[in-house]
This record gives structure tokens, C-alpha cells and sequence, in this order.
């Protein structure tokens, strides 16, 4: 089997060589790694990658090959941003005016921060309008980019995202902190909103389908056991997840739910939505592999588990001798090494190579 074939019998819960790994990889941490080499520091890259939104997928590919990981993700990328440098900030400029419009938030994955953000949606007609906006987003000319991009790893594994569809993207139309009053103040309003975002996410990820991806990434940090209650989560959170699901049965194509923080109270609810693989079984929330896999291992494929604060600050030693333990809760079969949550942007080369030889090498068994 080639690292994609791996991956994806790995994910039916099928019999496999070896357990796969997919570190979840973004560019932030491949900007800091290759800083030094590539005769600039890790900010100026990222003013590049900005700037030029395509170079983000080189140093993505870059790293992943590098490490020899089996699979990595591709998100479609937004539109170039006009950055002026002020010391160790990326200042966000108006591409007509030249004016101050925010900053980037160099710690938070180098999203924009605005210094004034847009006012929260009122109605149902601003959430439909905003969100055919999402859709209309992905042009043909997006599409053909990470076609391309696609095409340069046939041999792996990868993965597209869709967008948002419950909690998170809603907190992004209504503010964080309203998002939880209108769960108890406008019920039937989330409801409708959220089922105008799952439906976007639907249209975006039909978009998506022809680049040739074998997973669609799907999940949100604000559906975590650690922000809200599983009732919460079922009543709110379930069906979106589910209505995606169903849809993309008749697509051979795998989905993954990432809900990081705690997620341990929701692990069958998360095995209920129909998706293939639940990960990343975040040990900073709570959860362990071991555990998960006695309660829904027979149903989905997990990824993940191993501690964000062991790959960033730990030595090699102890990266290898955590993802040994991962593995052996949850393979031989069905299980995907992976970290708990994002790989922080400070984590070493040598302790990524550290985890990817646990699985490439078997050095678990």
C-alpha cells in the first residue's frame, strides 16, 4: 500500500501494514522550521504566504515530505492581503487606500484581526446573504489551483475542508459570547442559521469534490464538551453534522469530525453524525485513546491523542516514546497517529520525525 491507500483503508477500519500518520500539519509550523534555511525569519514568511497565498501549500508539502507522513490537508486559500512590517507585527492595509484596516494575528495562524470588525448579523437574510457569499468564494479559478496542488502528491493523502457548519462559524456571524446567550435566548434562530451553514458547507463541499481529495475535514473547537453541554451539543450541534454526513453517502469520499478540548461526554454523539473518523482525542481535554477506542472503536476509526505540550516541548525521546503508547491503545487497526489538536507552530523537526517513525517504523509493536 502507498501512504493514500494506507490512509484510507485505515479510516474503513481496515486491516493495514502498519498504522498510518497524519500529524495535522499547517504552514505556520513549516515558516518556523524552515526560517533559518530559507534566509529570512518565520514573520517575513508568513507576510509571503499572505501575500502570496499559493506558497502556503510549498512549505505545507515541503514539511510533510520532508517528516515522510502519510497524508496532510489543503484548504482552500483567500484572497492575497496588502501587510506592512512594524517590528515583530504584520500590519493589514487597505489595497486602495493604503490605510490601516487590522493586524495578523502571527500566534492564531495568521488570520487578520480587524480593527473593526464587521457589526453581528441581525436577521436570517443576512446569514443567507453572507453565506452564499462563502459559496460564491470558491471560483472555479480556487478550485483550479488546489487541483493542481492535488496533482503534485498523487501518493498521498489529502484532505479539504468545507467550512464551518455549527457553533464556530455561527460564533463568527454573531460574536462568541452572543453565540452562547442565543442559545438560551433565540434557540429557534441558531437552529435556522445553522441550517442555512450546513447547506452552504454542502454547495462549498460539491465544489470540492472534483479536485480529487479523500477526506473532507469537518468539525469545531466551540462544539467541545469544554464550552458546551452535550445536551447542547445534540440539540444544536448533532444534526448539522449528520444532514453533512448523509449527503456525501453516495460519494466515495471519507469525513472526519474534529472537535478538540474535551470531547469526552460526546464520543458515541460523535460517532452518530456518520462520519468515518473522530479525532483528535485532545489528552489536554480529557480524553484518552485507550478510552475511546473501548466506546466507539467498533464503530469509527480514531485519529490523535498525542499531547501538543510532548511534541512542542518534549524531547524525541519522549515524542517516540508517547506516540508507542498511542498506538498501542489504538491500533493495529483503525487507529491514524496524529497529535491531540493542531501541531504548535513551535514544535521541532526533529520531534515531528520523532512521531511519523512510530508508525513508518512500527516501533510500537
Amino acid at each position: 500500500m502507498n501512504p493514500r491507500e494506507l490512509m484510507r483503508a485505515a479510516m474503513r477500519r481496515q486491516e493495514t501494514e502498519r498504522i498510518p500518520t497524519m500529524p495535522q500539519i499547517c504552514h505556520d509550523v513549516a515558516l518556523r522550521i524552515y526560517a533559518e534555511e530559507d534566509g529570512r525569519d518565520w514573520i517575513e514568511g508568513m507576510k509571503r504566504c499572505l501575500e502570496e497565498p499559493s506558497t502556503v501549500f510549498d512549505y505545507v508539502i515541503r514539511l510533510v515530505e520532508d517528516v515522510q507522513c502519510d497524508g496532510l490537508r489543503l484548504f482552500v486559500q483567500p484572497d492575497p492581503l496588502k501587510l506592512q512590517r512594524s517590528g515583530d507585527e504584520l500590519i493589514v492595509l487597505d489595497p486602495k487606500t493604503g490605510e490601516r484596516t487590522g493586524k495578523i494575528d502571527l500566534h492564531g495562524g495568521g488570520h487578520p484581526v480587524l480593527d473593526r470588525p464587521a457589526p453581528p448579523l441581525e436577521t436570517r437574510d443576512d446569514a443567507r446573504k453572507i453565506l452564499d457569499r462563502s459559496v460564491a468564494e470558491l471560483t472555479d479559478e480556487a478550485m483550479e489551483v488546489l487541483r493542481r496542488t492535488r496533482a503534485r502528491i498523487p501518493h498521498l493523502f489529502a484532505a479539504g475542508a468545507p467550512g464551518g457548519m455549527t457553533l464556530g462559524r455561527y460564533s463568527e456571524l454573531r460574536g462568541r459570547e452572543q453565540t452562547y446567550v442565543d442559545l438560551y435566548e433565540r434557540p429557534d434562530f441558531v437552529r435556522a442559521v445553522l441550517d442555512m451553514q450546513v447547506e452552504a458547507a454542502i454547495r462549498r463541499a460539491e465544489k470540492l469534490l472534483p479536485v480529487g481529495f479523500d477526506a473532507f475535514y469537518i468539525g469545531d473547537p466551540s462544539a467541545s464538551a469544554s464550552l458546551i453541554s452535550p445536551s447542547h451539543f445534540e440539540k444544536f450541534c448533532l444534526g448539522p453534522f449528520r444532514k453533512f454526513c448523509d449527503h456525501f453517502k453516495k460519494h466515495d469520499i471519507l469525513i472526519y469530525l474534529h472537535i478538540c478540548g474535551n470531547s469526552r461526554p460526546i464520543l458515541e454523539m460523535m460517532a452518530d453524525t456518520g462520519v468515518h473518523v473522530i479525532e483528535p482525542l485532545d489528552p489536554l481535554g480529557g480524553v484518552s485513546v485507550a478510552d475511546a477506542k473501548r466506546r466507539v472503536g467498533h464503530r469509527v476509526a480514531l485519529m490523535g491523542g498525542l499531547n501538543t505540550l510532548t511534541l512542542s516541548r518534549g524531547a524525541p525521546e519522549e515524542v517516540q516514546a508517547e506516540a508507542i503508547q498511542k498506538c498501542r491503545e489504538g491500533g493495529p487497526y483503525g487507529y491514524v497517529l496524529a497529535a491531540g489538536d493542531m501541531v504548535p507552530p513551535d514544535t521541532s523537526l526533529a520531534n515531528l520525525r520523532a512521531l511519523v517513525e512510530v508508525a513508518t517504523k512500527s516501533l510500537w509493536k
